[in-house]
């Protein structure tokens, strides 16, 4: 098995190796393949030749029998009985024997038009009946057209005896003629079997004189050839060293080159391991200045407050040792002082719920929702937000379902409601909130005539941490958060702006229910 493998599956390329084995096939194929055509070839024209000869062979007979037998016949006896009349039987046997002396041709009969053998060179056979449509041939015959089939050796005749070496049997019609030899009308049917051993020796002969010339022709075309393919075996080895050669400096040019990038990659892995370590940092940076500005200023209203009241308390308790105490003037503004503590309280608990809610994603519970109606109740949430800007709803009027959480959806909507509400408070311009359902989405899109979004922003816009508003006035996790849920509901989720002072378009796209 290894032999083989090595022989067809070279290192190399081996042509002559190739060359050999391919033209031999090809030589053995066409040598039988020509073996094969060329004898049957030969062996309809031996047969079309035998019926032709046999055509001549009927014609002369049957010329005969009228000149010689039936002539004579009819004028000394008046009508033809060959069953009963055996001198009628012995003169027309001894014309047609003395006219088959010498020839291929092993038996005779002769038909009437039922299909009766009225004649034959096995007497036996005379008085038998061929039934008519059994027998194509004969009724060809019969009809006026010769007819041929070639029985092998083996085989039965249309009789149902076996033949012993192949013959030809023909069929061909049976004239009364005139003097001159010409045909008038026909009078039953010839058959005749012709020896045709001499076939298959002829076949044999044609058969291997094909093989040896096709051999003998495609052996000189290979000699030639062969020499031709041995000066490019030697040209394509040369060639074949030269590629070599060039291949083993490509190859340690490409290692080289290779070790180079590797240590290249290497380097960019190490300078991007420290770009990301100083992103991390500086969105450390700039989460940690929010959140001290954002919760700074909460505290210091806490601070102030705490201490106006301990002030307020200590001028209080000395008024009332000394009689001077008055106390309603001296406690109303106590609540105004406590709310403020509460609101600003509520003001850290709500940045530190952010934080969580970014580093803490809770499991979405999916279910089928309309979205207008989930856009219906995040107004009903978010509206006491607004100041005067105007609202615009544009809601489909087909039912908009979708799959997912519509405790989170609200969460999305009402955050980028509020930004909204925030780029247009200064101008008081308008919000409008579209859905659209197409073919494979849903589309739910924010858009305001607000203050706009530098281009140069969109790309990081839903980063955490970033933020375009003041220092103090947002962490940056609003928009990351509202990304991370939609990615879990499996959409998308896009900003769009042509630049300051010309709004902002967020366009959430979710799959739609099926």
């Amino acid at each position: 098995m290894t032999y083989f493998h090595k022989i067809f599956h070279p290192e190399k390329f081996n042509l002559l190796l190739y060359y050999t084995i391919t033209s031999f096939v090809a030589i053995a194929a066409m040598s039988l393949l020509v073996g094969w055509i060329f004898p049957r070839m030969e062996s309809k024209e031996l047969i079309d030749r035998s019926e032709k000869y046999a055509h001549q062979f009927i014609s002369h007979l049957n010329y005969k029998i009228y000149k010689d037998f039936l002539l004579p016949t009819l004028r000394r006896d008046k009508h033809i009985d060959l069953e009963n009349n055996k001198n009628q039987f012995k003169k027309l046997d001894r014309i047609i024997r003395e006219n088959l002396y010498g020839l291929h041709i092993k038996k005779l009969y002769l038909y009437d038009f039922e299909g009766h053998i009225i004649y034959s060179t096995i007497p036996e056979h005379i008085g038998f009946t061929l039934n008519l449509g059994v027998n194509k041939n004969l009724d060809s015959a019969i009809n006026g057209k010769p007819a041929s089939v070639l029985r092998l050796a083996g085989t039965t005749d249309s009789k149902g005896i076996d033949v012993v070496e192949t013959l030809l049997e023909s069929y061909y019609p049976f004239y009364d003629m005139e003097k001159n030899g010409r045909k008038k009308n026909q009078i039953g049917v010839l058959e005749i079997y012709q020896d045709m051993a001499d076939l298959k020796k002829q076949i044999t002969k044609a058969r291997e004189k094909a093989i040896v010339m096709t051999g003998s022709a495609m052996g000189i075309l290979f000699l030639a050839l062969l020499l031709i393919v041995f000066k490019a075996a030697r040209i394509i080895n040369t060639k074949t060293h030269q590629l070599i050669d060039s291949k083993n400096n490509l190859e340690q040019k490409v290692e080289e080159r290779t070790y180079e990038i590797r240590e290249a990659y290497k380097k960019l892995q190490l300078t991007q391991r420290k770009l990301i370590q100083n992103e991390k940092l500086a969105s450390i940076g700039t989460l940690t200045a929010g959140l001290a500005h954002e919760i700074n200023n909460p505290l210091a209203s806490i601070a102030s407050c705490a201490d106006g009241l301990i002030e307020r308390l200590k001028t209080t308790l000395g008024q009332k040792e000394q009689a001077n105490y008055t106390e309603e003037a001296d406690l109303e503004v106590f609540p105004e002082y406590l709310k403020i503590i509460c609101d600003e309280t509520y003001r850290c608990k709500s940045i530190i719920s952010d934080l969580l809610n970014f580093s803490r994603h809770s499991a979405p519970i999916f279910e089928k929702i309309d979205i207008n109606q989930v856009i219906h109740d995040t107004l009903s949430v978010g509206q006491y937000q607004r100041k005067d800007q105007k609202i615009q709803l544009h809601l489909s009027h087909e039912v908009c379902e979708v799959i997912g959480d519509p405790q989170q959806l609200r969460q999305v909507f009402l955050n980028l409601l509020i930004n909204s509400f925030h780029a247009t408070e200064e101008s008081g311009g308008d919000i409008l909130i579209s859905t659209i359902k197409k073919q494979l989405v849903v589309q739910i899109i924010f858009q305001d005539s607000g203050i706009g979004i530098k281009r140069e922003h969109l790309d990081k816009i839903f980063d955490p941490f970033f933020t375009t508003k003041p220092i103090g006035k947002g962490t940056g996790l609003g928009l990351a958060i509202c990304y991370g849920i939609i990615d879990v509901h499996n959409g998308r989720i896009e900003a769009f702006s042509e630049g300051p002072g010309t709004g902002a378009t967020f366009t959430v796209s979710l799959p739609k229910a099926t």
